[in-house]
C-alpha cells in the first residue's frame, strides 16, 4: 500500500490504560509498517480454509480459526482509527512489563485491520540487565529500555472478525472465555451430580479440576453425551480403546465411577469428549488432539 504509514501500539494489563501508543521516529515507522504488512501477507498466504472457532478443533498448518463476532472491548480498532487519542506508553521497566501484545494496523474502505503479536517479558530489553549490541565491527553498551518484535503475527482482526491459529497464544492476549465454555465451579458441581456419574468427594474433585479439566467438562456438558448413552454402553466402547471405566450399580442405577487422580480423570474426560477415534480402513485406534465433523 503506497504511502501507508502505520502506528505501533501496546495492549497492556493496566485497566485505566489498556491501549497505549508507542512513539516512533519517521524512519522507524516506515520500517514497522513494512514489517507488519509483510507479516500480514505471511499470515494469510497458503491458507486453504478458515474454520469457525468452537474450542474443540486445532487447525492444521494451512488452516485458520475465526470468531465472526468478536467484541473489541479494549478499543484496538478505535486506537488505529485515532492514534493521537491514545496515551503514549510509559517506557519504564514497569510500563514494558505491562504489555500483553503489540499491534499495528490500517483503515481501508472504512474497515479497520489490526495486526497483532503476542508479547512476553523475554522480549523486554531493560536496564535491569547489562545489554550490549553489535554495531559496525564492535559491541556497544545499550543504556536505555526497549523491546524486540516477534517475526510473526498471532492474529488479525478485520472489523469484528478475529482470525488466529493458536488458541494457546490467543488466550494470552484476549479473554476468550465468552467464545468457548469452560466449566465454572457450579458447572463442575452439576457435572459431579449427573445421574450417570459418581465421585468420591466433591471438594476433592474441585481441587483437581484445573483449566483443562474444566474445559473438557464444559465440552462434555455441551455435547450431552452422558444423556444420550448409558454408562454400560459408554464402558463397552471404552474397552475397545483399552480404557477401563468402572461402572457400579447404585440403588438400581448404573453409574460411572470417576477417579480422583488427575491423570486417570483426564484420560476418561478425553474419552467422554470423543478424543479417541478409529481409522475406517485400518481400524487403528488413535488419540486425537483436535476434532472436526467429517462432511
Amino acid at each position: 500500500m503506497p504511502g501507508l504509514l502505520m502506528n505501533l501500539f501496546a495492549l497492556t494489563n493496566v485497566p485505566e490504560n489498556r491501549v497505549a501508543r508507542i512513539p516512533l521516529s519517521r524512519e522507524l515507522q516506515e520500517e514497522i509498517t513494512a514489517l507488519f504488512i509483510q507479516q500480514e501477507t505471511s499470515f494469510i498466504t497458503d491458507i486453504e480454509e478458515e474454520i469457525k472457532f468452537d474450542g474443540k478443533y486445532r487447525p492444521e498448518d494451512k488452516e485458520l480459526l475465526f470468531v465472526d463476532d468478536f467484541d473489541d472491548v479494549d478499543g484496538i480498532c478505535t486506537a488505529i482509527r485515532n492514534p493521537t487519542g491514545c496515551q503514549e506508553l510509559e517506557v519504564t521497566c514497569q510500563g514494558l512489563e505491562s504489555i500483553k501484545a503489540l499491534f499495528s494496523g490500517y483503515v481501508k474502505d472504512d474497515t479497520v485491520t489490526a495486526l497483532i503479536q503476542a508479547f512476553d517479558r523475554k522480549r523486554i530489553i531493560s536496564t535491569k540487565g547489562f545489554a550490549i549490541f553489535h554495531s559496525g565491527n564492535t559491541f556497544t553498551k545499550f543504556d536505555g529500555s526497549g523491546l524486540t518484535l516477534d517475526n510473526r503475527l498471532t492474529a488479525i482482526m478485520h472489523g469484528n472478525i478475529l482470525k488466529f491459529q493458536s488458541f494457546h497464544y490467543m488466550r494470552q492476549v484476549f479473554d476468550m472465555s465468552g467464545y468457548y465454555k469452560e466449566a465454572t465451579n457450579q458447572d463442575v458441581v452439576d457435572f459431579c451430580h449427573h445421574a450417570a456419574l459418581v465421585i468420591g468427594n466433591e471438594q476433592d474433585f474441585l481441587g483437581v479440576a484445573d483449566s483443562w479439566v474444566r474445559r473438557k467438562i464444559g465440552l462434555i456438558q455441551q455435547s450431552g453425551i452422558l444423556d444420550q448413552y448409558s454408562p454400560v454402553q459408554i464402558a463397552e466402547v471404552a474397552k475397545q480403546f483399552h480404557i477401563n471405566l468402572t461402572v457400579e450399580n447404585r440403588e438400581g442405577v448404573d453409574k460411572i465411577i470417576l477417579p480422583m487422580t488427575r491423570q486417570d480423570l483426564k484420560r476418561i474426560l478425553r474419552f467422554l469428549d470423543e478424543d479417541y477415534y478409529e481409522a475406517p480402513l485400518t481400524t487403528t485406534r488413535y488419540l486425537s488432539n483436535s476434532k472436526r465433523v467429517a462432511e
